[in-house]
C-alpha cells in the first residue's frame, strides 16, 4: 500500500500545474519550478504541453540532486519558484526588460536575477527530450552552486581558473540523474586527446570534459566530496577551486592533489579497468617523451618511453614502496645515489623523485604515468664529483645548460649509449671512439653526469 501511495503522489505532484499569465508572459508552475513562454503561445498546445514536460523533468531533477543527494537548494528557493526561460519563444524577462532568446547551438545557460540574486536558467526549445533532460539536470545544478557562494564576489581572474570545476560538477550530475542517457561522454574527446593540459582551461569544451576528474573523486569519495568542495568555496573566496580540492584531499581524505594525479592518471589510461562507465570512454592519447609536452596545471600523461629490456627514465613522484605505485608496468626498478645501489625487488626504494634516474627492466614496450606535479630542480652547481643518476622533466639543450660546470653527460636509448662533454680533451678522445654524440635530453629521460 504504501508503494501505491507514494506512486500516486509523485503522479499527482508532476501532473499538478497551474497555469496564469500577464500582458507579456504565460506562466506554467509546479512544486518548485515555473517555466516562462510569451503570451501569444497561451493557448497553443505543443508549447504548453513542452513546458509541461520540462516540469516534470525538473521535478525529477530536484529530487535526485536536493532531496536524495542533499545539496543546498537554490538561493529563495523556499519563498520563490525556480524560473525555466524557454527561450526563443517570446519568454520576456522584466529584469533585463529583453525577450529571452538563446543561439541555436547552445542548450541553456543558468545565471541570476540581479534584484535578489533568485537563479534561474533558460532552456532551448529545440531539444530532444534526452537532451532536455540532461541539460536541465546541468543548469539546474548551477542554480544549486550558486547557493553555496556569491558569484559577484569572486573576482574575475578567479572565477575563469575556477570554470572547470563549476561546469565538470554540473555535467556529473546529468549522469547522476539520468545515468542510462550518457550524453556526457560526447564531452570527453579534448580530455583523452590532450590530457597534458591544465585542468583550468576555458575554451568552452575542455571544462565540460574535466568530468573526468569530478567521476574519479565521485566514484572514489563518494557525492560528499564533491559537496564538501562546494562549502569550501563560501570559506575560501580567494583561493582556486584547484587548491580548495587539493585542501579537502588533505584534510578529509588522507590525500593531496598530487597523489590523486598520480592515481587519476592510472584510470585514465585504462578507464574500462576503473570507472564505472569506462567502457564508453576514449582512449587516452600516449605520448613520448621526444613530444616535450609541457604539463598544465593538473595535467596528466601517458608516455610510451619504455622500450623491451633495460631503460633510462626519471619516474613520477610517488610516495609508496615502489612495488605498490602506480607503476604496475615495472617489475624492476634500480637507482644509485650518493654511491649506493638500491632496487624494488627487495623493497629499497620506498619513493621515486623525478629529478633522479632509473634504471627500469621490462619485459615488453610499456608506458609511464606523469603528471604536471613532477618537477627536476638539479643544481649542478651544487653536485659533487662523483657520478650522478639524474632526471629531467624538460627539455634540456646540452651546450646552454652546463655553461657554469665542465661535465660528462652519458645516456642510454633504445639499446645505445650517447656521450656529450664540454670538456675538450675529453670530447676529442669521445669523437675518436666514435660514441653517438648527443646535443639535448629529452623531457621526462634520465642520464648520468659527472663533474670535473
Amino acid at each position: 500500500m504504501r508503494i501505491v501511495v507514494l506512486f500516486l503522489s509523485l503522479l499527482f505532484t508532476l501532473s499538478a500545474y497551474e497555469q496564469t499569465s500577464d500582458s507579456k508572459n504565460v506562466y506554467i508552475s509546479s512544486t518548485h519550478f515555473k517555466v516562462i513562454v510569451g503570451v501569444s503561445y497561451a493557448n497553443y498546445s505543443p508549447v504548453i504541453n513542452l513546458a509541461q514536460k520540462y516540469l516534470d523533468i525538473a521535478e525529477t531533477v530536484w529530487n535526485k540532486e536536493i532531496v536524495e543527494l542533499a545539496f543546498k537548494a537554490p538561493k529563495n528557493s523556499q519563498i520563490k519558484k525556480i524560473d525555466i526561460y524557454m527561450a526563443n519563444r517570446s519568454a520576456y524577462n522584466y529584469e533585463t526588460n529583453e525577450n529571452v532568446t538563446i543561439a541555436s547551438n547552445l542548450a541553456g545557460y543558468a545565471t541570476e536575477y540581479p534584484s535578489d540574486n533568485t537563479p534561474f536558467f533558460v532552456l532551448n526549445s529545440e531539444m530532444s527530450e534526452n537532451i532536455v533532460k540532461v541539460t536541465i539536470a546541468h543548469e539546474f545544478f548551477h542554480t544549486i552552486q550558486y547557493a553555496y557562494f556569491d558569484a559577484s564576489s569572486i573576482a574575475d581572474t578567479l572565477w575563469y581558473k575556477d570554470i572547470w570545476w563549476i561546469e565538470a560538477t554540473a555535467v556529473l550530475m546529468e549522469d547522476a540523474v539520468y545515468d542510462s542517457v550518457n550524453d556526457y561522454t560526447h564531452f570527453l574527446s579534448p580530455f583523452f586527446s590532450a590530457s597534458y593540459k591544465s585542468f583550468e582551461i576555458y575554451d568552452g569544451s575542455h571544462e565540460y570534459a574535466m568530468v573526468m576528474f569530478a567521476k574519479y573523486l565521485k566514484e572514489k569519495y563518494g557525492f560528499e566530496c564533491i559537496k564538501k568542495s562546494f562549502l569550501s568555496f563560501h570559506t575560501n573566496a580567494n583561493r582556486s577551486a584547484f587548491q580548495i580540492v587539493d585542501t579537502l584531499l588533505k584534510t578529509d581524505y588522507n590525500s593531496s592533489m598530487q597523489s590523486a594525479l598520480n592515481e587519476f592518471t592510472k584510470w585514465v589510461a585504462e578507464p574500462a579497468k576503473y570507472f564505472e562507465e569506462g567502457n564508453l570512454y576514449p582512449s587516452l592519447k600516449h605520448f613520448k617523451s621526444s613530444d616535450n609536452i609541457v604539463f598544465g596545471k593538473g595535467g596528466v600523461a601517458v608516455m610510451d618511453t619504455l622500450q623491451s629490456g633495460w631503460n633510462m627514465v626519471t619516474l613520477t613522484t610517488i610516495d609508496k614502496d615502489v612495488n605498490a605505485s602506480s607503476n604496475d608496468t615495472l617489475p624492476l626498478v634500480w637507482s644509485y645515489e650518493s654511491g649506493v645501489w638500491k632496487n624494488s625487488v627487495q623493497h629499497q626504494i620506498q619513493e621515486t623523485n623525478s629529478s633522479k634516474g632509473y634504471w627500469v627492466k621490462v619485459d615488453k614496450p610499456s608506458a609511464l604515468n606523469y603528471t604536471y606535479s613532477d618537477s627536476s630542480n638539479n643544481d649542478i652547481a651544487n653536485l659533487d664529483t662523483s657520478w650522478h643518476l639524474l632526471g629531467t622533466t624538460n627539455s634540456l639543450t646540452l651546450e646552454s645548460s652546463f655553461t657554469n660546470s665542465k661535465v660528462l653527460v652519458w645516456q642510454y636509448q633504445e639499446g645505445t649509449w650517447f656521450v656529450y662533454s664540454n670538456i675538450q680533451e675529453i670530447q676529442t678522445e669521445l669523437e675518436t671512439l666514435n660514441f653517438p654524440q648527443m646535443t639535448q635530453l629529452d623531457s621526462y629521460s634520465a642520464y648520468w653526469l659527472k663533474k670535473h
